[in-house]
């Protein structure tokens, strides 16, 4: 017959096994690393294992800089004129280039937006979900916009840049706006695939 564990073992029991998992853990993440190294990594999944310690750098050779005058962009919710002293470095080329016409040059951009998802990831992902699905903050996946402005990527810019209401704090002076423009460009390339119906 079996015995029955008594209730005073029963906690010394959970904190074996708890021990044993995690010690288990940390060595199969030990060898995930390694092999990460050492094996090739499969066509899909190497957006998900982008290594975040390297700062995700844009193709911007290619991006030609249009004359005339910087559109003006303005905070979702204040309204105020943006103040683009952030302290993040020179505008690069698609930068500059965006400022004149309000289009992302990095949508479709496949590189890019690689590297998108690769900040996306590290920065957005906590409120937003790993995969845009939504989470403390919206879902960025779906055809809804807490702010319609933000279906345009200058308005998607701003709300980014400047913050909105609630939780979403701006990221000026935390990303690059180049590294806004490659997030974005993941972002769009959601939509544009296999955006869904927003839940009601």
């Amino acid at each position: 017959m079996y015995k029955l564990i008594k209730p005073s073992h029963t906690s010394a029991l959970m904190a074996t096994i708890l021990a044993t998992f995690l010690t288990a853990c940390q060595a199969s993440q030990q060898a995930d690393k390694t092999t990460a190294i050492t094996e090739p990594v499969s066509k899909n999944v190497q957006v998900a294992n982008a290594d975040v310690q390297t700062p995700a750098k844009a193709a911007t050779t290619d991006i030609v800089v249009d004359d005339g005058p910087d559109l003006e962009f303005r905070g979702t919710i204040s309204g105020d004129l943006l103040d683009f002293k952030d302290g993040k470095g020179d505008d690069t080329p698609a930068v500059k280039q965006f400022k004149k016409t309000g289009k992302n040059p990095y949508n479709g951009n496949e590189s890019v937006i690689k590297n998108g998802y690769t900040i996306f990831s590290t920065a957005c992902s906590g409120c937003h979900g790993h995969l845009a699905e939504g989470k403390l903050g919206p879902a960025l996946a779906d055809s809804y916009w807490t702010y319609p402005g933000n279906k345009k990527d200058k308005g998607l810019f701003e709300t980014i840049y400047a913050g909105g209401q609630g939780m979403m704090g701006p990221q000026k002076g935390l990303l690059a706006q180049d590294e806004i423009l490659q997030v974005m460009s993941w972002i769009r390339s959601l939509q544009n695939k296999d955006a869904k119906p927003a839940a009601h």
